[in-house]
C-alpha cells in the first residue's frame, strides 16, 4: 500500500510539474503527422491520467498521447514548466539557476550546460554528459554527441506565421479573428517560466507577447512554421518516462516527513561533506520537516515551517510519515460528502505544492493550516470548497483530512455534542475589528449579524479583511440574504482584491448563478476583467460552471472566445469514453475526439456545444 500511495504521489506531482513543457513526437508515436511531421512541437496542456496527456501542437491539432508504457512524446524543454536546479549555472551562457533540463558533463569537474547551450554543441562534444531532468531524478549518462543524430525543430519560432490560438483571450489585438502576424522572438511570459512566450508583430502593427507553454497555454496557431534549430533528438528525456520525486537508495522520496532524531554530535560529523552544519540548524532539531529535493549526491534538501531549507546526509534523517501525494482518484466524492468535518493541512510547503491547479494558493489561507473547517461543495473534478477560518476556499482534496465520516451524527447526545464543536469552530471569533466580524459574518451567512454590525454605523461595509470585502465573501458562499443587505448599504459591487476579481468573480468562481444575477441587476459589469484577463464566464467554464445567468449583456468578444475555450475544454476533459460532463444547471453529453482547431472547427465544435446547451 505505501509503494502503490508514493507511485501515486509521483504520478500527481509529475502531472502538475509537467504542464507547459515543449515536446516533440516520441519513440512510439503512430499518429501519423497530427504534430506536424518528425521534429514539429507542442505544448503540454494538461495530464488526463498518469498514463494520458493532453498536446496542442504548435498547427492547431490537439489531441490525447500515450505517457506511460509506451511512449509517444519526447521533453524538447521544460523550462517553461519552471523546473528548475537550485544551486546551479550554465558554465556557458551563465544562466543561473539552470531553467529545464541541466546537462552535467561526465569528464570535467562541475561543468554545466543548459538546453539551449547543450544542443548549440557548447563544451566539447566528445565529452559524455548526464541528463538531469529535475532535482530527485536519476542521472543518465549519455553518449558523446559527436555520435548523436541531429534533427531540426519546427513551429512557433523567430519568422513563424501565426494566428490567434485555442487559448485567446486577448481581445482584437491581432486585428481580428484569421489575422496574421509574424514572431519576432521567443521570450520568457515570466522570470519563472523561461521560454514560455512569443513576441509577436501583427501586420496591422501592433506589438505584444503572448504565452507558448505558460500554465500549458497556447495563444497562438502557426499557419506558416519556422526553424528552431537542431537537437540531439535521442538525448531528450521521454514524456513520462522518468518522473520527479523518485526515492533514492536511503528510500526517501520528496514529500515525505522527516525528523532528526541522532545526538547533534553524531549528526554533526555526519553533515561533513553532505552541507555541512551551521547554528541555524538548531531549529531542525525536535522539528519535523519536509523532503523537498534529492540532489545528485542523494543528499537530502529538507524544508521547515520557518521556510529554512537545509541539506542533509539522508543517514541522519528518519522517516516520520507517508509521502506527501495521493491520488485524486482516492480522494473523491466517495470519501467526501458535504457536511464532512476536515482538517486542512498544516505544512506551508507541502500544501503550496497540492494547490498546483487546485484553486491555487494564497497568502490569505495561511490562517487556516492546520484548522478544522466544513466541507461546502464538492467540484466536478473533486476539489472540495471548505468552509474555515470564517471564509471559504477550495481545497486539493490531498490537502485535507477527513476528522468525521459526516456532517450529522445519530443520537441526541452525540448530536448536540457535534453542534457545540460546529458552533465553537465557525462562530465569529470577537477580536475587537469590526471589519473582520463583518467579513466573517458575510462568509458564513449571519445576516442578522451583518445588518447588526452596519446599523452601529462604524463599519466600512467595503472593508477589507483575509484579502476579500464582505460582498466578495457572501457572494462566492452564495449568502443572497446577506447580499441584499449589503448592497442596501452602499456596498461596492466593482471593488476589486489583490488579484483583480470582483464580487462577480467570487460569484462565477463559487457556482452561484442567482448572485451573479443579483449583482448584474445592481449594475455590476459582467465583462469586468481581473489581473489575469479573465471575466466572469471565464472563471465559471474554468470550474465547469455553465449558467444561463452569464448569458445576457456580455460583450460579443467574450462570450465567442469563452465559448471556444469552452467547447475545447471540455474535449480535453473527457475520458476515451463518453460520458456526462457537469456544468452547472446544465447538462451535457460529449464524445471526446481528435480536435483540429481551425477555425472551421472551433465553430463546429462550438455550434455543437451551444445546441447541446
Amino acid at each position: 500500500m505505501e509503494a502503490a500511495g508514493a507511485s501515486a504521489g509521483r504520478n500527481t506531482r509529475y502531472m502538475m510539474e509537467g504542464v507547459g513543457a515543449r515536446v516533440i513526437r516520441g519513440p512510439d508515436w503512430k499518429w501519423g503527422k497530427q504534430d506536424g511531421g518528425e521534429g514539429h512541437v507542442g505544448t503540454v496542456r494538461n495530464f488526463e491520467s498518469p498514463e494520458e496527456v493532453v498536446v496542442v501542437w504548435d498547427n492547431g491539432t490537439a489531441a490525447n498521447y500515450r505517457c506511460a508504457g509506451a511512449y509517444d512524446l519526447r521533453v524538447l524543454d521544460s523550462a517553461p514548466t519552471g523546473v528548475k536546479h537550485e544551486g546551479t549555472m550554465c558554465d556557458t551562457c551563465r544562466q543561473q539557476p539552470i531553467f529545464g533540463i541541466r546537462w552535467k558533463c561526465a569528464e570535467c569537474s562541475n561543468y554545466d550546460l543548459c538546453s539551449v547551450c547543450y544542443h548549440s554543441d557548447k563544451h566539447n562534444p566528445r565529452h559524455r554528459f548526464y541528463r538531469i531532468t529535475t532535482i530527485g531524478c536519476e542521472r543518465v549518462l549519455l553518449e558523446p554527441r559527436r555520435k548523436s543524430k541531429k534533427i531540426g525543430i519546427r513551429g512557433i519560432f523567430p519568422g513563424a506565421r501565426v494566428v490567434r490560438g485555442v487559448d485567446w483571450q486577448w481581445e482584437d489585438q491581432d486585428g481580428g479573428n484569421g489575422r496574421r502576424g509574424k514572431v519576432s522572438e521567443i521570450q520568457d511570459w515570466s522570470a519563472a517560466s523561461p521560454r514560455s512566450a512569443a513576441y509577436v508583430i501583427w501586420d496591422n502593427g501592433a506589438k505584444n507577447l503572448y504565452r507558448v507553454g505558460f500554465e500549458g497555454m497556447a495563444d497562438l496557431k502557426v499557419v506558416n512554421d519556422a526553424k528552431g534549430g537542431t537537437v540531439y533528438r535521442d538525448h531528450l528525456p521521454m514524456l513520462g518516462e522518468q518522473n520527479p520525486g523518485r526515492s533514492g537508495p536511503h528510500g526517501l522520496a520528496i514529500g515525505d516527513q522527516v525528523n532528526v532524531d541522532l545526538e547533534l554530535e553524531i549528526v554533526q560529523s555526519l553533515q561533513h561533506g553532505h552541507g555541512g552544519w551551521t547554528d541555524g540548524m538548531f531549529e531542525c532539531l525536535g522539528t519535523t520537516g519536509t523532503v523537498v529535493g534529492i540532489d545528485e549526491d542523494h543528499d537530502i534538501v529538507v524544508a521547515y515551517p520557518s521556510g529554512n531549507r537545509w541539506t542533509f546526509n539522508p543517514a541522519v534523517l528518519t522517516k516520520v510519515g507517508g509521502g506527501m501525494m495521493v491520488s485524486n482518484e482516492a480522494s473523491t466524492s466517495q470519501q467526501f460528502s458535504v457536511g464532512d468535518l476536515v482538517q486542512i493541512c498544516a505544512d506551508l510547503e507541502r500544501i503550496k505544492i497540492l494547490q498546483r491547479g487546485h484553486g491555487e494558493w494564497a497568502e490569505a489561507m495561511v490562517p487556516t493550516l492546520g484548522k478544522i473547517g466544513r466541507v461546502q461543495q464538492i467540484y466536478h473534478d473533486n476539489d472540495l470548497k471548505v468552509e474555515v477560518c470564517g471564509t471559504s476556499w477550495t481545497y486539493n482534496p490531498a490537502a485535507v483530512t477527513k476528522v468525521s465520516s459526516d456532517g450529522s451524527v445519530p443520537g441526541a447526545a452525540s448530536g448536540e455534542r457535534l453542534s457545540a464543536l460546529l458552533k465553537k469552530i465557525f462562530e465569529a471569533h470577537v477580536s475587537g475589528d469590526l471589519t473582520e466580524e463583518l467579513v466573517k459574518a458575510a462568509a458564513t451567512g449571519d445576516a442578522q449579524k451583518v445588518d447588526e454590525l452596519l446599523k452601529k454605523g462604524d463599519v466600512d461595509v467595503n472593508g477589507v479583511f483575509a484579502g476579500h470585502t464582505a460582498l466578495q465573501a457572501a457572494s462566492q458562499n452564495g449568502h443572497l440574504e446577506v447580499i441584499h443587505i449589503l448592497l442596501r448599504n452602499n456596498a461596492h459591487v466593482e471593488k476589486e482584491d489583490k488579484d483583480g476579481d470582483r464580487a462577480i468573480h467570487h460569484a462565477a468562481y463559487g457556482d452561484e448563478p442567482a448572485v451573479v444575477q443579483l449583482l448584474a441587476e445592481d449594475g455590476a459589469d459582467l465583462n469586468a476583467r481581473s489581473k489575469r484577463r479573465q471575466t466572469p464566464l471565464h472563471v465559471a467554464v474554468n470550474k465547469g460552471h455553465v449558467d444561463p445567468a452569464f448569458d445576457y449583456s456580455l460583450e460579443p468578444d467574450v462570450y465567442e472566445n469563452t465559448i471556444t475555450m469552452h467547447c475545447t475544454t471540455c474535449n480535453f476533459k473527457n475520458t476515451s469514453q463518453p460520458e456526462k460532463v457537469r456544468a452547472g444547471r446544465w447538462k451535457k453529453s460529449l464524445f471526446r475526439t481528435n480536435i483540429s482547431l481551425t477555425e472551421g472547427d472551433v465553430l463546429r465544435n462550438t455550434s455543437d456545444c451551444i445546441m447541446r446547451l
